[in-house]
């Protein structure tokens, strides 16, 4: 059957709309009209805004409601000539009204920071409740081989400080660093194993820095194959620097991990008026550079100083910081070196993936 097509649709014709366009036409016209008459002052225009006549154009104040923040009305007489802004009439119909930017607030100067260490925690216990009743966040390092490292690390955590595991590793000479420290002779498996053992030894630690050591942190080779068995975690190293040969900082961020250095002992001489001169010098290093690292050790006379120190006007105008915030704080702001141990985690993560 053959299909039929459809007929075209016929336009519909109607008077309405020509009706519509010849009352519009005539309202633009009467408009016209009006505003002649207006700008010739037939009459006024209506009372939006006041005018004031000079030369050839008029300067208008056109009131700006600005507390948009506020739901409660706002008054316009209030705030009319506080608010108002001149606009040039002749070519209000052409450029919109640009108002001027709000001038920000000045930006406060950043503080100094200074991350406080103690380290040597655990094998005195009242020391190490006193270390951690300290009025700032600080960080606490402590010794694996200690029977309470454990519980304080746990008690560490709950006053808000940073937990560090101290590790024990090889010195120049004959000086003892405890139980299963990493010395440059054992292989490499013996060292992986202490260093995890040592890691277990003080659950929740953000990472960890060298007790004595000063002949291991000198080889590379030794330290990485150490720190390597627990960068997978990400801890933070921190380098205490017992010797001026330490690669402690650089084979740790070629390991992909944060690393800081220490940059005053505190208490080297056990003298209360030296451990005060050393905090001025944590003062003056935090003021010039932005930030300083001290470390110091859970002595009576340390903690009593320390104790004094904190209470006093020169500590009201610093910022204590842990050691795991002031690392995230230098890594943001050196890029370089922040891309640097990203780029270093990325290979890192690559090799253990063809392992």
């Amino acid at each position: 059957m053959t299909r039929r097509s459809p007929a075209p649709l016929k336009a519909r014709h109607s008077a309405i709309p020509a009706f519509a366009g010849a009352l519009a036409a005539a309202a633009y016209l009467l408009g016209a009209i009006v505003f002649s008459v207006a700008s010739k002052g037939g009459f006024p225009l209506p009372a939006m805004a006041s005018a004031d006549s000079s030369g050839q154009h008029q300067g208008v104040r056109v009131t700006r409601a600005r507390n948009l923040d506020s739901l409660d009305p706002v008054p316009v007489s209030a705030v009319a000539d506080a608010l108002a802004a001149p606009i040039d009439v002749a070519a209000s119909n052409m450029s919109p009204v640009v108002i001027a930017p709000a001038d920000r607030p000045a930006t406060a100067p950043r503080r100094p920071r200074i991350a406080i260490v103690i380290d040597d925690v655990g094998l005195d216990v009242s020391a190490a409740e006193r270390v951690l009743g300290l009025p700032v966040p600080l960080t606490v390092a402590i010794l694996p081989y200690a029977d309470a490292s454990a519980e304080l690390a746990a008690l560490a955590r709950m006053s808000g400080h940073d937990v560090m595991l101290h590790m024990p590793m090889e010195p120049v000479g004959l000086a003892d660093p405890g139980p299963n420290a990493l010395r440059i002779g054992l292989s490499d498996a013996d060292l992986q194993a202490r260093m995890r053992w040592a890691m277990s030894r003080v659950p929740g630690a953000i990472g960890l820095n060298n007790h004595m050591g000063s002949r291991f942190t000198t080889d590379p080779r030794a330290l990485r194959v150490a720190l390597s068995a627990i960068s997978h975690d990400n801890p933070l190293f921190l380098d205490s620097l017992t010797t001026a040969e330490s690669r402690g900082r650089a084979v740790a961020a070629g390991l992909g991990l944060r690393a800081l250095e220490r940059d005053i002992f505190l208490d080297h001489d056990l003298d209360a008026a030296s451990i005060e001169a050393r905090l001025a010098e944590a003062v003056d290093l935090a003021g010039q550079d932005g930030y300083a690292v001290m470390i110091g050790h859970p002595h009576a006379l340390t903690l009593e100083t320390l104790e004094a120190w904190l209470a006093s006007p020169a500590a009201q105008a610093i910022d204590f910081v842990t050691t795991s915030t002031l690392a995230d704080a230098v890594l943001a702001s050196e890029p370089g070196l922040q891309a640097s141990v990203v780029q270093a985690s990325v290979i890192q993560a690559v090799n253990r993936g063809a392992e």
